[in-house]
């Protein structure tokens, strides 16, 4: 007889297997701002009401002294508070045992046994959400552990997903992309006098701890040296030798916004934009340039920018990490020569090759003791020829001022993969020549 009590029981628990618990949480998951639940008045905890109700749909029957144990992934259990498992119907009840781990908490059968016809609810738990990353998942899982050892672990119900971490605010940042036009003094671009940088944010404020946001902040680094010529009185500044918010908001059209505010600082390498509203799922900043036509300053380029954003409410501050705001290129080849002397004591060979059928315009830029020349040259890289600039480039290194070392670059308005630029020096007192590029 005792041999047949056995076997029932074990055959109990393979029908408890075969007919395992489900967990379901009621309105299903939930996004949870990792930016507010840290910075919330209950700070890094999540309470059980701020999930739907937790349900724990039995597969069979559960024995007095049996334990129910709940496991929870993506966060711990705050000790603390005690949580509740409770039927939904049926004469059983269920008392706390203990934490087992800081992710497991344990209950047992207590009064009677509980019927696999009644469900049985999870309450009253709250979790600690520690350091979560986007994206991370809070999880329930249980199963019974039945009195009887033959029988053992039972009724094992799968992970359900009770929440889930995100980043409360995310941009998606559509680059800039302009290619100055080298045949138009590289005072514009090909397509014309704009360049668009687009912010698209997403904003979940509905998640659990969800941020109302008043602000954000967008701070953009490039060299814009190009908009003093919005200081310039012949284009609306007022020439007092700084760009200003009425110069800016020539300099810049801003859609998107609720009310857009621009500064620049002296250096104009690092333009502000803020907006005492929420981020919205589209802005967009036109950078505008006054052009060839206008004789414009020369656009830097080809350069990169990046964009550094944050949003805020009257506490808190979301930083973004800088990224990528694209950039701006030439029309045609660049080539640095990195050292070149000039002075009475040398002399240079700058030669353009132009493998190709396209003629191009040639520009040179001269760096020297901290300062920047720029001059397009009365010389052309003629197609298919090989073109010597090094008189040109010398006189126009004497005009500016230029002795000893200096940095040449050379932008030829032609395709790029058919230029190649040469450059020597030759040291006369010691008839040394050298080739650096």
């Amino acid at each position: 007889m005792f041999k047949k009590t056995l076997l029932a029981l074990a055959l109990t628990g393979v029908a408890g297997v075969a007919n395992a618990g489900e967990l379901t949480v009621a309105g299903g998951s939930k996004n949870i701002s990792i930016e507010g639940n840290a910075t919330t008045a209950a700070a890094g905890k999540l309470q059980a009401a701020d999930f739907g109700d937790v349900t724990l749909d039995v597969g069979s029957d559960y024995i007095v002294n049996d334990l129910v144990v709940v496991t929870v992934s993506g966060a711990t259990f705050d000790k603390t508070v005690t949580p509740t498992a409770v039927p939904t119907a049926g004469t059983a009840t269920f008392s706390f045992v203990d934490f087992s781990s800081d992710n497991t908490v344990r209950f047992r059968v207590s009064t009677a046994n509980h019927l696999a016809a009644n469900d049985i609810t999870i309450a009253g738990f709250q979790l600690l959400s520690g350091s979560p990353a986007n994206k991370q998942k809070v999880q329930f899982s249980s199963n019974a552990i039945s009195v009887n050892p033959l029988i053992g672990n039972y009724d094992a119900a799968k992970a359900v997903d009770l929440g889930m971490f995100v980043n409360q605010v995310a941009y998606t940042v559509t680059k800039l992309d302009g290619v100055v036009a080298t045949g138009k003094g590289r005072a514009e671009f090909t397509t014309g006098l704009t360049d668009v940088l687009t912010l698209a944010a997403t904003n979940d404020s509905a998640a659990i701890d969800g941020i109302t946001l008043t602000k954000e902040t967008h701070v953009i680094k490039g060299n814009f040296s190009y908009l003093a010529d919005y200081d310039l009185a012949a284009n609306g500044g007022d020439a007092d030798g700084v760009v200003e918010a009425a110069e800016l908001a020539n300099a810049f059209t801003t859609t998107g916004f609720g009310a857009a505010k621009l500064s620049v600082d002296k250096g104009l390498s690092t333009l502000t934009i803020t907006d005492a509203t929420l981020p919205a799922a589209s802005s967009t900043v036109t950078f505008n340039v006054i052009g060839a036509t206008k004789k414009g300053s020369v656009i830097t380029a080809p350069q990169s920018f990046t964009v550094e954003s944050s949003v805020a409410d009257a506490t808190t501050t979301i930083p973004f990490s800088a990224v990528s705001a694209g950039s701006w290129t030439l029309d045609g080849s660049t080539d640095d020569i990195e050292l070149m002397p000039f002075g009475s004591e040398y002399s240079q060979s700058i030669t353009v090759a132009n493998r190709g059928t396209v003629e191009g315009v040639i520009t040179v830029t001269l760096k020297a003791d901290g300062k920047t020349y720029v001059k397009e040259l009365t010389q052309v890289a003629s197609a298919n020829s090989v073109t010597n600039i090094s008189l040109e480039v010398a006189a126009f290194a004497a005009e500016s001022g230029v002795t000893g070392n200096a940095h040449i670059n050379v932008v030829v308005n032609a395709p790029a993969a058919n230029i190649g630029v040469k450059g020597v020096y030759y040291h006369k007192k010691s008839a040394d020549r050298v080739l650096t590029h």
